[in-house]
C-alpha cells in the first residue's frame, strides 16, 4: 500500500507517505490501540524517519499513545493512516481531499 501511494502522490518517497500517514491518523484521532499487532514495519520512526525527534515530540505534546514508546506510536499510527487512506484513495478521494478532511484551523483567539 505505502509503495502505491508513495508513487502516485510523494514522488516515490515512502519516507514522506509515511510520515504523512502518521500526521493524518493523528488529525483523525486514530487510536493507536486500535492497529493490527504483529505488523513489520519498513521504517524505524527513530533510524529512518527522524534524526530530531520531531515525531516524538510531536505526539508527546499532543498526548496521543504512549509517552514512553513514542515510535512505536508512530508506527501504529503510519498503520492506521496508510490503511485509511489506501482505502480512501481507492473510494476516489483526491489527497487535498483527504488531508483537508482532518486539518484543524485555530482561531487567533484561540491560541
Amino acid at each position: 500500500m505505502i509503495k502505491s501511494i508513495a508513487f502516485k502522490h510523494f514522488d516515490g518517497s515512502e519516507q514522506d507517505a509515511y510520515r504523512f500517514a502518521i500526521a493524518y491518523a493523528v488529525g483523525a484521532e486514530f487510536d493507536p490501540a486500535d492497529a493490527p499487532g504483529g505488523q513489520v514495519t519498513k521504517f524505524s520512526a527513530l533510524g529512518t524517519l527522524e534524526s530530531n525527534g520531531s515525531i516524538r515530540d510531536l505526539l508527546g505534546i499532543l498526548g496521543v499513545g504512549d509517552i514512553n514508546r513514542p515510535f512505536a506510536t508512530a508506527e501504529k499510527l503510519a498503520e492506521l493512516g496508510v490503511r485509511d487512506i489506501a482505502k480512501r484513495l481507492d473510494e476516489n478521494e483526491t489527497l487535498g481531499e483527504i488531508a483537508a478532511s482532518v486539518a484543524k484551523i485555530v482561531d487567533s483567539d484561540e491560541r
